[in-house]
């Protein structure tokens, strides 16, 4: 019976003492949770304040008659609300490890940064190839967002530069991500001009400079009824080779960024409506068959 009681004395000492401590703590505890919450909503609200005031300037931007300026105001814009994230990130955690009692907050800041060198140690070296490829391509203005570019093998229309990645839409509409740090070669195709190339075949039959006049009239009508998307005339320069069944021609035209591929299109139609109008055929590939004569011999 002794024994019972001792041991009731004992389980509500150990309940008494428990209280005690959840008494002790509980306060602090609360505060430390408030102050967690409090953190939250100041960084979300930080962070939407960030994206507002960067889709504020890329808008006002984009009605800047300066192309130039426009795009480089755009690209500096998206670089700075993702490294913004990243910071604001960087201090929320550092914040939250200090109300849980973990140093001061300075101290998390180099704590923080701690685990970031033992990540790179791990393995992680990429990310830090990756942001430092973005700012020399930022600082070097390679490309920005808005241009036309080859990255490697994948051809797109830049639509974000971020710390780690730059963002491309193909002409598909694919969204493709390319780490920075793998960026070898960009083949910029918005800077400054444009060259339209186009080979035009004509036939062996065809008097060639007759037929380079008429592709030059042409050409200049096409550039008079279309001055805004030249830089110089276009012209034919003469017979850039011969085909088995053509010779052909090239014509050049230096054109405003990204205007090319239009000009190609229409003066390949106007080439071929004209040389349709003065019948003149456009070689194409033939096979000729000549059937042998067989002479039958009979027995006898």
């Amino acid at each position: 019976m002794n024994g019972v009681i001792d041991n009731t004395e004992e389980s509500i000492g150990f309940m008494s003492k428990l209280w005690n401590t959840i008494q002790d703590n509980l306060f602090p505890i609360i505060s430390a949770a408030f102050m967690i919450i409090i953190f939250a909503i100041a960084a979300k609200l930080i962070l939407n304040q960030l994206s507002k005031y960067t889709a504020k300037t890329i808008k006002k931007a984009s009605e800047n008659p300066d192309e130039q300026k426009s795009r480089e105001l755009v690209t500096a814009m998206t670089l700075l609300r993702s490294i913004g994230r990243y910071v604001i990130y960087f201090i929320f955690i550092a914040l939250v490890l200090y109300q849980l009692g973990f140093g001061n907050v300075i101290g998390n800041l180099m704590v923080t940064a701690g685990f970031g060198s033992l990540a790179i140690s791990f393995g992680a070296q990429s990310i830090v190839k990756d942001v430092v490829t973005g700012f020399f391509m930022m600082f070097e203005k390679q490309y920005a967002v808005g241009d036309f570019v080859k990255i490697g093998e994948y051809e797109g229309v830049v639509t974000s530069i971020a710390m780690r990645v730059t963002y491309l839409r193909s002409f598909k509409g694919q969204k493709i991500i390319i780490p920075n740090g793998t960026i070898t070669n960009v083949i910029n195709y918005s800077n400054d001009y444009n060259t339209a190339v186009i080979t035009v075949p004509t036939p062996y039959e065809a008097n060639t400079k007759d037929v380079i006049a008429i592709v030059q009239e042409e050409l200049n009508n096409y550039k008079n009824d279309n001055e805004d998307l030249f830089i110089e005339n276009p012209k034919v320069m003469g017979v850039s080779g011969f085909n088995g069944s053509s010779v052909d021609l090239t014509v050049v035209a230096k054109v405003k960024a990204l205007n090319q591929w239009q000009v190609e299109r229409d003066i390949r139609l106007l080439i071929k409506e004209r040389f349709d109008k003065d019948g003149i055929d456009i070689p194409y590939q033939q096979v000729v068959v000549h059937k042998a004569n067989v002479v039958e011999k009979s027995n006898g």
